[in-house]
This record gives C-alpha cells, sequence and structure tokens, in this order.
C-alpha cells in the first residue's frame, strides 16, 4: 500500500484540551450557571499546565459566549437563563406560536436520536455522570428548582454522551428554554410525588438502556417518558 494512504497522527494543543475539559464541565452542569472560574494562576497551576495555554482556552469560551468576563471580578459561566431572550427557540415557543404538546412533540424527535447515538457511544465516565445524577434526584426535600436542575443535568448528560458537539448544543439551548420559560410545567411535573416518582423510573430505565448500550430499549423508554409528560399536561389542561 502507498504511505500516500497514511496521514500524520497530531496531538491536540493543550490550549483545546483545557477548552475541552471547561466546555465538558458546563455542558454537564459541573460549572453552574453564574459560577466563576479560579483565577489563571490558580486554574494554571490546578491543571498543571501553562497561564497561556489557559488564557487562549478561556478566551476561546468567552468568543463561544460560554464565559463572560466582569471587570474587577473575575471570569464567569454565562448564566444563560438571564439571556434567554436570545435563545433561537424564543420565538418558535413563544405564546401563541405553538402549543406545550407541540414542543413536547418536538422533544421526541430529538430525543430519540439523542440517546440512539448516546447507547451506542456512552463511555464509562459519561454512564457515571448519569448515576451521579440520578443519585441526587427525588430525594425528600429537595425543591423545584433543585428537581429542575436534576433535571436538565440528567438530559445534558444524555447530549454529552453522544459525543456530538452540535447536538450538544442545540439540545441545551432547547432545555434551557423548556424548562426556564415554561415555568407553569414545574408545580405540575415535580410538586406531586406521583409524577416524581414516575419520572424517576422513567430516568432509571432509560439509562439502564444507555448502560447496556441498547438503542432499541434507549428509545422506547424515552418515548415512554415523553408520552407520559404529554399525558399529565392534557390532564392538567396545560397543553
Amino acid at each position: 500500500m502507498s504511505k500516500k494512504a497514511y496521514l500524520p497522527v497530531k496531538q491536540k494543543q493543550v490550549s483545546t484540551l483545557i477548552f475541552e475539559q471547561l466546555r465538558d464541565n458546563i455542558f454537564r452542569g459541573q460549572l453552574s450557571p453564574g459560577e466563576q472560574l479560579l483565577p489563571e494562576r490558580e486554574l494554571a497551576n490546578t491543571m498543571q499546565v501553562s497561564r497561556t495555554s489557559v488564557r487562549n482556552a478561556i478566551t476561546q469560551l468567552i468568543t463561544m459566549g460560554y464565559l463572560e468576563t466582569r471587570q474587577g471580578k473575575g471570569t464567569f459561566v454565562v448564566d444563560r437563563r438571564e439571556t434567554v431572550a436570545n435563545n433561537p427557540f424564543a420565538n418558535i415557543i413563544s405564546p401563541g406560536r405553538s402549543s406545550v404538546d407541540e414542543l413536547l412533540e418536538y422533544r421526541i424527535g430529538l430525543g430519540t436520536h439523542g440517546v440512539t447515538l448516546a447507547a451506542e457511544r456512552a463511555t464509562e465516565s459519561d454512564i457515571k455522570f448519569l448515576e451521579s445524577v440520578m443519585e441526587k434526584s427525588g430525594k425528600i426535600g429537595a425543591s423545584v428548582q433543585e428537581e429542575t436542575e436534576a433535571d436538565i443535568a440528567f438530559h445534558m448528560g444524555i447530549a454529552y454522551a453522544t459525543h456530538n458537539m452540535v447536538y450538544v448544543d442545540l439540545t441545551r439551548q432547547f432545555y434551557e428554554y423548556m424548562f426556564y420559560r415554561l415555568k407553569e410545567l414545574h408545580s405540575i411535573m415535580y410538586d406531586i410525588k406521583a409524577n416524581l416518582d414516575q419520572i424517576e423510573q422513567q430516568h432509571a430505565a432509560i439509562l439502564a438502556g444507555i448502560k447496556s448500550h441498547d438503542p432499541d430499549a434507549a428509545r422506547a423508554s424515552i418515548l415512554y417518558h415523553i408520552e407520559f409528560l404529554r399525558d399529565v399536561l392534557r390532564e392538567q389542561n396545560t397543553v
């Protein structure tokens, strides 16, 4: 075989690896909205890299809208809940343009495609993250806000397990808009214990499909989950 069939293997730049780690932490909720990053020097020491590499990674994340600098205060994770008006889904899902049921109907396609990829591609670290989110959700005394955050983290964990960053970013924007704009859903879904128990069981079934790398089981589980949500909303006349 000709040598032309082989290409040099290039190592990623350190700044790219730092960028990916910080971005992943933001997507997975390990860096929360509004949370302040460590100072560049401390971050460089912790990650055992140069300050220049850290600065280049942070600059890229700022350019992409994931981080922001505040004069005299430092660098913070952008709280996209405060900038929801700029979300591309905002106009589509505005009152009078579409119903909640239509939103969930769209979510079927988004969700089933995502769990299919996740079941095929999920790594051990992806599965561990989803398991850790499951352990935190459904706890006695958890607030509606805490349950909402756990739900977003779970579905974003699935999105990240696709290892398709276009899918991850679109899913993030969809879920942020869905959960933070449609606040009337919160009390229905998370304040009623019977509903919360059902959702926890459904999440466990979805995770089982991903964990066993069974796309068919994962798709069936998330479809059942979304149809359950639609049925609850129909009963409450909020569709």
